[in-house]
Formats: structure tokens, sequence, C-alpha cells
């Protein structure tokens, strides 16, 4: 198989053209022509998935999330990006590399999907907009729960301990109205500050959590693959049916 025909495969279970606009999706690393023999998926590129596929001959990887890249300012202050390490490191093993990122967290099923499923959002709606209808969080109503009970529910459905909230949520009394969005989202807070009581997401800075006190808004904190791991594991799956093979997914649960 040819990288680009991985590519097609892969963008029939996650049509990358509904990724953010600046988001890199996509043959990351590699060439169209490039052959693929054996296969493996993971989160992001780090040395633990490095070490798997120099111990397993993995020549390709679908990843969650882009290669990371260095900006450099140039004398002529034009910007300049060059490969991370980690990054390198991949390239100069000749390892192809696809990335599905936001593609994954907007798609039908995807990411932001597998979050209303596990916290049973009922008449779920969509918020921070990619293309037409797709976006990357959820918005809608729940069974009714205290702090407390809500943040045991997101510990046993995402398997995580990293749980760090805003003062305002710790008075809040019944829930019924919350907002979910994988990975990183507090840029879009603004949309659902007057449509929910608790915003749950991943990487929130000191600064959100004071302004969304200051909104009488509540925000959950999680680990920021914590959120997107579920779908992933959902996307693994329905590659493995799709492709008629048994592909492994491949990520530090120490991050989890």
């Amino acid at each position: 198989m040819k990288l680009f025909e991985l590519l097609d495969n892969v963008n029939k279970i996650v049509p990358l053209k509904y990724a953010f606009e600046d988001d890199s999706v996509g043959i990351t690393i590699g060439e169209n022509e490039s052959n693929v023999n054996n296969i493996v998926i993971g989160h992001e590129l780090d040395d633990y998935l490095f070490e798997y596929c120099s111990d397993n001959n993995i020549d390709t990887v679908i990843t969650y999330h882009p290669p990371p890249y260095k900006k450099i300012i140039e004398e002529d202050d034009s910007e300049n990006f060059l490969p991370d390490s980690i990054t390198t490191s991949f390239i100069d093993s000749s390892i192809n590399v696809i990335t599905i990122h936001t593609a994954q967290d907007v798609c039908k099923d995807g990411n932001a999907d597998t979050l209303v499923d596990l916290f049973n959002i009922m008449n779920p709606k969509v918020f921070a907009q990619t293309v037409g209808k797709y976006g990357a969080g959820r918005y809608g109503t729940v069974d009714m729960v205290s702090p407390k009970e809500l943040k045991k529910l997101i510990e046993n459905k995402l398997n995580t301990k990293l749980i760090r909230t805003n003062e305002y949520f710790e008075n809040l009394a019944d829930i019924s109205h919350i907002a979910v969005l994988p990975g990183s989202g507090t840029q879009f807070m603004e949309e659902i500050l007057d449509i929910t009581q608790v915003f749950i997401t991943g990487d929130i800075s000191h600064r959100y959590l004071l302004k969304a006190d200051e909104e009488k808004m509540g925000l959950i904190q999680i680990g920021h693959i914590s959120s997107e791991i579920p779908g992933m594991r959902k996307f693994v799956e329905k590659f493995n049916k799709f492709m008629e093979l048994e592909i492994n997914y491949v990520y530090k649960d120490f991050y989890e």
C-alpha cells in the first residue's frame, strides 16, 4: 500500500476537510508514494511511540496530535517552523505520519460525540464550529448531579484523577447543563457562558479560571489526553474493522 492510499481510507472514517482551517492534518511526514507495510496508531509523537516503532519495524503512524514544530523568528521578522527533536527522529527514520487531530474531534462519533455518550448529554448542540455544521464542542442537559458527583463521574468515565476546578464550581448546587470540548477549548468559552453551568475541557490557564469565576460558570480542567482517548479508541475500532486489521493504539497512560 502507498501512503496516499492509506490516507484515502483514513479520510473515509474521519473526513479531514472538517478540521479547523489552520490545523495540520493529513500526511504530516512522508510522501504520497511512500510505501506502507507496518502501521501503528499513536496519540502523539513522543519517545515512547518512537521506541515502539523501532522495536516493531513500524514504518507508518496514524496520530491524533500533529508532529511538533518550533517557531523561529528570522532576522527579517518572518516566521519559520523547524521540526522539534522528536519530529526529526521520525523524519530521519523515514517513518510516515498521518494526522487526524481536530477532524477527529468534530466528526460523527468522533472525540466530542464520544464525550456526549459518556456523560449522557441530552439534546446535544454544537459549538466551536469548524466547517458548516461541524464543531469541536458539545453542550446540552444531563440528569441532575452535584459537583462532587460530577467530579466522580469524570474520574470514572475518563479513567483519570487529573481534575481541577475553578472556585465558582465548588459553590454550585445541582448541575443540569454541561458543555464539553476535547483537548484545550477555553478559547471558545465565550460562546457558552450564557447557556451552560459547567464547561469541561483541558489545558485551562489561571486567567480563564478567574474569568469563569467572574462570569459565574463552573470550569473543570481534565488531563488533556483524557478527553481525547475515548474517542480515539473508537477510531481504532472503526479503522481496524474497515481495514480488516488489528492495529495497536499506543500512548503514555501516565498522562490520562
